[in-house]
C-alpha cells in the first residue's frame, strides 16, 4: 500500500530537480548571452609609425569585429604618421566596414599627425583626450634626392601651396630649397592629391573639410578642444568609459548606406591583441632591420664561399636574405637604389677574384652607399634607413673584404712546408756523383739529382726544381 505513494514522490522529486536544472541552464545561457552582448565592443591600437604590420593588424581587427558582431571597434591612436600605402589600406578597410570604427587619440600626450589625420577623418566617429593634438598632415620630402632643396615657386603659384611644398620638411631634416621646376611640379601634384583625398573623407563623414585642407597645405595642428570646436572630431573624452558614454546614441553611416544608432554606454571592451606573426612583421619591416638582414645574409654567403661552401654560414646567410627581401618587399623600395646596392655588393665580391688594385672595391663601396641612401622611397622619417647604419655596414663590408684579401695574400706569400714544393730551396749535400747526375741527401732522405755543373761527393747543394722524383740542384759554394 505504501509503495505507490513513495514511487510517486520520488518521480516528483526527480522531475523537480530536472526542472530546476533546466531553469538554471537556461538562465545561465541568457546571462552569458547578455554578457556577450554587453561585451561586443572591441578595441585595437595604433602606437608608433604606421607601416605594413600596423595595416595588417588593423585590417584583422576590423574583420574580427565584423565577424563577432561587435557594436563598434575603438582604435586608440598615438602616431607620428607613416607610410602612405599602409594608411590607405587602413582607410579602405574602415570605409568598407559594416562595424562602426571609432578613432580615439588617447592617452594624454598622444598625437595623430600626418597619416594619423587621414585615418581619423576616415573613421565613423572621432574622439580625442585632453592633452592630445591633431594635424601637421603636410607631405614631407616630396620628390628629389635626399638633401636636395626646392626652387622658388613659379610666378603665380598659390602662397599656401608654396608653403606646403616647403611644408613640415624641418621634421624630416631635409628642407628642399633649390629644386628644379619639375620637382616643384611633383610636390604640387602630391599636395593637391593629399588635399583632394582628405577633403573627400571630410565630406563623407561630415567633418570640417577646410581645416583638413589647411592641415595639409599649411601643416597646422589643433588641440582636443580646438578640434571639437572646429567640427574636426565629435567627442572629447577623458577615457574609454567616457568615450563610450558620449558615443552612445550617436548615429553613424555604414558602407551599405544604413544608419546605425550606437548602443555602447554599458559595453565592456575586449582588446584585440597583435599576433606573434604581426609582432615579428613589425620588427622586420623596420627598414634598418631589413637592410641589416640583407647585408648580414650577403656577408654570410661571402664567408661561406671563401670557406668552401661551409654549410652553417651559408644557411644563415640564405635565411637572412630571404627574410630581408620579404621585409623590403612590403616597403616602398626605390628600385634604382636597390640596383645600386646589388651592383655595389657584386663589385665588392669581384675584387676578391680580379686584381684591380682596389678600384672595384672602391666603386662597390660608393655604389653601395648611394644605393642605401636611395633604397627606401618614403616621406615618413620613421621609415628611412639611418645613415649611421649605412656607414657601419660599408665599413664592415670593406673591412671583411680587406681581411679576406689580406689573408689570401699572406697565404700566398707564406713558404710551403708540405708536399713536393716544400723541397724548393731546401739544402743538402752530395752523396754520389758522376758527370751531371748522382744522388744527394735532402731533408734526411736520398734523392736522385741532376745538375748543369759537375759536383763532387760532400758538396753542399740547394734544390732549384723538382721533376717527378728527380731534383735539380746547384752548388751553394
Amino acid at each position: 500500500m505504501m509503495r505507490r505513494p513513495a514511487r510517486f514522490g520520488l518521480r516528483a522529486l526527480a522531475l523537480t530537480l530536472i526542472l530546476i536544472g533546466g531553469l538554471v541552464w537556461v538562465g545561465d545561457g541568457v546571462a552569458r548571452q547578455a554578457q556577450a552582448d554587453q561585451a561586443r565592443v572591441m578595441s585595437a591600437e595604433i602606437i608608433g609609425p604606421i607601416g605594413p604590420a600596423t595595416s595588417a593588424y588593423i585590417q584583422r581587427a576590423i574583420s574580427t569585429a565584423e565577424r563577432e558582431g561587435a557594436q563598434a571597434l575603438i582604435v586608440e591612436m598615438d602616431t607620428p604618421g607613416g607610410l602612405d600605402t599602409s594608411m590607405r589600406d587602413i582607410n579602405r578597410a574602415i570605409l568598407s566596414s559594416e562595424t562602426p570604427v571609432i578613432v580615439f587619440v588617447h592617452p594624454a600626450g598622444a598625437r595623430a599627425t600626418s597619416a594619423g589625420v587621414y585615418i581619423l577623418y576616415a573613421s565613423h566617429l572621432a574622439g580625442m583626450a585632453p592633452g592630445t593634438s591633431l594635424g601637421a598632415a603636410t607631405p614631407v620630402q616630396l620628390g628629389g634626392m635626399p638633401g636636395g632643396d626646392p626652387a622658388p615657386a613659379p610666378e603665380g603659384t598659390d602662397p599656401a601651396l608654396e608653403r606646403a611644398a616647403e611644408g613640415s620638411v624641418e621634421e624630416a631634416g631635409s628642407a628642399p630649397q633649390n629644386a628644379t621646376g619639375n620637382a616643384q611640379a611633383l610636390r604640387n601634384k602630391a599636395v593637391n592629391d593629399a588635399v583632394a583625398y582628405i577633403r573627400s573623407l571630410a565630406e563623407l563623414r561630415g567633418r570640417n573639410a577646410d581645416w583638413a585642407e589647411r592641415a595639409v597645405r599649411e601643416g597646422i595642428s589643433a588641440t582636443a578642444d580646438e578640434a571639437l570646436a572646429l567640427g574636426v572630431i565629435e567627442i572629447r573624452a577623458d577615457n574609454l568609459s567616457d568615450l563610450l558614454a558620449q558615443a552612445d546614441g550617436q548615429p553613424v553611416q555604414l558602407r551599405s548606406g544604413d544608419e546605425r544608432i550606437l548602443s555602447v554606454a554599458e559595453a565592456q571592451i575586449t582588446r584585440i591583441e597583435k599576433t606573434a606573426a604581426e609582432d615579428i612583421l613589425s620588427v622586420i619591416t623596420d627598414p634598418n632591420i631589413a637592410f641589416l638582414l640583407v647585408n648580414l645574409g650577403f656577408v654570410g654567403l661571402l664567408v661561406s664561399f671563401y670557406n668552401g661552401l661551409e654549410p652553417v654560414t651559408a644557411i644563415a646567410g640564405v635565411i637572412c636574405l630571404i627574410v630581408g627581401f620579404y621585409a623590403l618587399n612590403t616597403l616602398p623600395v626605390n628600385y634604382a637604389g636597390a640596383a645600386l646596392v646589388v651592383l655595389g655588393l657584386a663589385l665588392l665580391v669581384s675584387e676578391a677574384f680580379f686584381a684591380s688594385s682596389g678600384l672595384l672595391a672602391l666603386g662597390g663601396l660608393v655604389a653601395f652607399v648611394l644605393g642605401s641612401l636611395m633604397l627606401i622611397e618614403t616621406d615618413a622619417p620613421a621609415f628611412r634607413i639611418d645613415w649611421r647604419l649605412i656607414a657601419i655596414m660599408a665599413v664592415a663590408l670593406g673591412g671583411t673584404l680587406f681581411a679576406m684579401l689580406s689573408y689570401g695574400l699572406a697565404a700566398q706569400a707564406r713558404k710551403v712546408t708540405t708536399g713536393g714544393k716544400s723541397l724548393i730551396g731546401a739544402q743538402g749535400h752530395v752523396l754520389e756523383w758522376s758527370g751531371q747526375a748522382g744522388f744527394v741527401q735532402v731533408q734526411g732522405e736520398r734523392w736522385k739529382a741532376v745538375s748543369k755543373t759537375v759536383l763532387n761527393p760532400g758538396d753542399a747543394i740547394v734544390v732549384t726544381k723538382l721533376v717527378g722524383l728527380t731534383l735539380s740542384v746547384k752548388a751553394t759554394r
